[in-house]
């Protein structure tokens, strides 16, 4: 009997886990720990030599628990492993999503062409997180036209990147995951 594969969650950093122009005044019913962190950079690198992110380890700590395999997709790429995964509760070494060296675009459109390849190459379940989902295409295929497309279930979430990721957003995911579980064929037979 071979376990069925868990779905996929590919994960951005800047506006949904950083909190973008976090303002914890504001009356959001997101989570109450988010903590301001100064993150110093290399020189030369494409950041700024410092840069400002607003991280809540409950969020990571409700993400990692989640019964999928994480991958990130972000601009941050692998620098998100150092630089917010332990600060957000979420474990190291997750695989991530790189640009390619010849993506001629300096935004994150890339992120929508390597998401396609790597669930073309990996065809289960996924859940997609990212503030900008919305504005990726290719031509006039959008994200959400190509994921309602595909054989395989899918959940895309663009939160509010003000706000980031909800406690109601992770509550979709959790509901998603389970109907994909309830989905997976049985092989006990």
């Amino acid at each position: 009997m071979t376990p069925p594969r868990r779905p996929r969650l590919f994960l951005d950093v800047d506006g949904v886990l950083n909190a973008f122009d976090f303002d914890p005044s504001r009356d959001i019913a997101g989570f109450a720990d988010f903590d301001v962190h100064e993150i110093e950079f290399e020189p030369n690198s494409h950041f700024t030599d410092a840069f400002i992110v607003v991280l809540s380890p409950t969020m990571g700590a409700r993400l990692a628990g989640l019964g999928a395999d994480i991958s990130w997709a972000t601009t941050w790429e692998h620098r998100a492993d150092s630089a917010i995964a332990e600060r957000c509760g979420l474990p190291r070494g997750l695989p991530v999503l790189t640009r390619p060296c010849d993506a001629t675009d300096h935004w994150a459109g890339w992120k929508f062409d390597a998401v396609r390849r790597s669930v073309e190459s990996d065809s289960r379940p996924f859940v997609w997180l990212d503030d900008d989902i919305d504005r990726f295409a290719a031509g006039s295929l959008t994200a959400r036209a190509w994921a309602a497309e595909l054989s395989m279930p899918s959940l895309l979430i663009a939160p509010d990147p003000r706000s980031g990721l909800l406690p109601e957003h992770i509550d979709e995911i959790e509901e998603f995951l389970a109907c994909c579980v309830d989905l997976a064929p049985d092989r006990t037979q």
